[in-house]
């Protein structure tokens, strides 16, 4: 007996945007029809919007969003031309220097983040601007401004990290949290949402929560150390000059602007920030992954990379004099030292100890090196320790020296540098 012969019908994939091989792009769009949300496909060449986009057979749909987020979050209503890079970038410098006052390298820093917001999926790992200062009012207008130029911003105080895990997962959210305090609990979790590739368990579900995270706080929050390798600092000192008001009709005119734009930004050099080759050996260790980001929000423009630099001197200095006691530093050296002195042969730990103690007591640290400690230190940073009747020992091959120098240039010794360890007198 005949029948009807079935085909099985694929559910829609609900998305918040979607990058394919030959970057096609799907991104999540607001006011489509009445407030709800679309989606718009960009092939390279063309836009389609609708409420629901085709591709190669698959159906995709926004993901459902509550009314009270959708109203919180900045979305664009469609592509409109950019510009060149440059052109668009410092567009963004006027605005921020405008409604900010902040100092010319302030300004720069501050306009690579709201460019890297629209790029941040080509990053491993996420910067988080912190803005600090007395100046709380004009701290607050650089949020408002931020919260109208970052890709899919999001307004938030008095979060949690029960909160913060209640939001849609794979948003790639641009996090404006303005807060006095934030316990360490939340301040573990936004390091963790700062990894691309690192999912949080959260009530039997994986999420997602990889952005970029703007923080308004005051000084003391600031000072903790926990966003210092991937942290910019932006200070608002009171300036006594007047700044113009940013009020809710220029928000609105910049926001529906200044998304478009972004949006035509990112089909532009999503692909080309993925490809990204910056050389970041210039820069101390520390600071090579925020100099790869802020590299990476200029893709396509090498002078604008080459000011990275510039831009992240002072930063760089910094990290580099404090690693001249620091103990992972030290350590490094006073295997140099004792490689330079004594290559092929062994050096008990005990005694590799004492030269550590010495390099410190001469740059004005007086502090006792336990060998037992010294001994774990040197294992937790790739060295082969080995144990005879007299104590644990380092043998100085060949293999054991290079692997000090590489870690000497990775770590920003000065020693390391030029691969000439000083000579003990």
């Amino acid at each position: 007996m005949g029948g009807a012969i079935r085909t099985k019908t694929v559910s829609p994939i609900a998305t918040t945007g979607e990058v394919f091989a030959d970057e096609t792009q799907i991104d999540l769009i607001g006011n489509f029809q009445d407030g709800s949300p679309g989606l718009a496909l960009w092939d390279g060449a063309k836009e389609f919007v609708g409420s629901s986009i085709e591709r190669h057979g698959l159906a995709y749909i926004p993901t459902p969003l509550r009314t009270d987020l959708l109203r919180a979050l900045k979305l664009p209503t469609r592509g409109i031309p950019h510009g060149s890079t440059r052109t668009f970038f410092w567009d963004i410098c006027k605005l921020v220097k405008t409604f900010s006052s902040l100092d010319d390298g302030s300004v720069s820093l501050v306009s690579r983040i709201v460019l890297l917001s629209a790029l941040v999926d080509a990053v491993p790992v996420s910067p988080t601007l912190i803005i600090t200062g007395p100046d709380v009012v004009r701290g607050k207008q650089l949020i408002a401004l931020l919260s109208c130029l970052c890709r899919h911003s999001l307004c938030l105080t008095g979060v949690t990290r029960a909160g913060l895990c209640s939001l849609p997962s794979g948003m790639q959210f641009t996090f404006l949290v303005s807060q006095s305090s934030m316990g360490n609990s939340l301040k573990a979790l936004f390091d963790t949402a700062s990894n691309r590739d690192l999912k949080i368990p959260s009530r039997g579900n994986l999420i997602d929560l990889f952005g970029v995270q703007i923080i308004h706080t005051d000084a003391l929050l600031a000072a903790s150390n926990s966003w210092s390798s991937r942290a910019i600092y932006i200070s608002m000192v009171p300036t006594g000059r007047d700044l113009p008001v940013l009020d809710l009709d220029s928000q609105r005119r910049i926001t529906h602007e200044y998304q478009a734009k972004l949006l035509s930004f990112r089909r532009a050099n999503l692909g080309a920030a993925h490809r990204l080759k910056f050389d970041v050996s210039k820069f101390a260790f520390p600071l090579q992954y925020l100099a790869h980001c802020l590299a990476g929000a200029t893709p396509d423009d090498p002078q604008l990379q080459a000011e990275v630099i510039t831009l992240l001197k002072d930063e760089d200095e910094d990290i580099r004099n404090s690693r001249f006691v620091d103990v992972n530093c030290v350590a490094i050296e006073a295997v140099l030292v004792a490689a330079h002195e004594s290559a092929g042969s062994a050096i008990y730990v005990s005694e590799l100890a004492l030269l550590n103690q010495e390099i410190l007591k001469a740059r004005g640290e007086m502090l006792d090196t336990d060998p037992g400690m010294f001994g774990k230190r040197l294992k937790e940073l790739g060295f082969t320790v080995k144990r005879d009747k007299r104590g644990s020992k380092l043998t100085l091959t060949n293999a054991t020296i290079d692997h000090a120098r590489q870690l000497a240039q990775d770590f920003g010794v000065m020693n390391g540098e030029n691969n000439r360890p000083e000579k003990r007198k």
